[in-house]
């Protein structure tokens, strides 16, 4: 197996996740999909690049989990979205 594209990629997720905690202070960051199923060969050189990035004090606090849903993580939470946006819609409330 390849490791130096993993390790790659997991240089410019880190950079991309720092950059997103810094400016909206988030405690964790989930990825999903395929990419969260790749385990502890993505995981391990994600949190020690995200060491690197992570400069600020309430974001080296950060965590790095994959998603519990795995692959549907995304379509769920997608569909989560859409219930609440239509819930909260004037003609939803009206009918209720």
């Amino acid at each position: 197996l390849a490791v130096a594209p993993l390790e790659r990629a997991a240089q410019a997720q880190a950079a991309g996740i720092a950059a997103t905690a810094t400016l909206v202070e988030i405690d964790i960051a989930v990825v999903g999909g395929g990419v969260g199923k790749a385990g502890d060969i993505l995981f391990a050189p994600l949190r020690k690049a995200l060491a690197g990035y992570a400069t600020l004090s309430f974001v080296q606090r950060l965590t790095v989990a994959p998603a519990l849903m795995g692959t549907d993580a995304g379509l769920v939470g997608a569909a989560a979205a859409a219930l609440r946006g239509r819930e909260s819609t004037p003609t939803a409330n009206a009918a209720t």
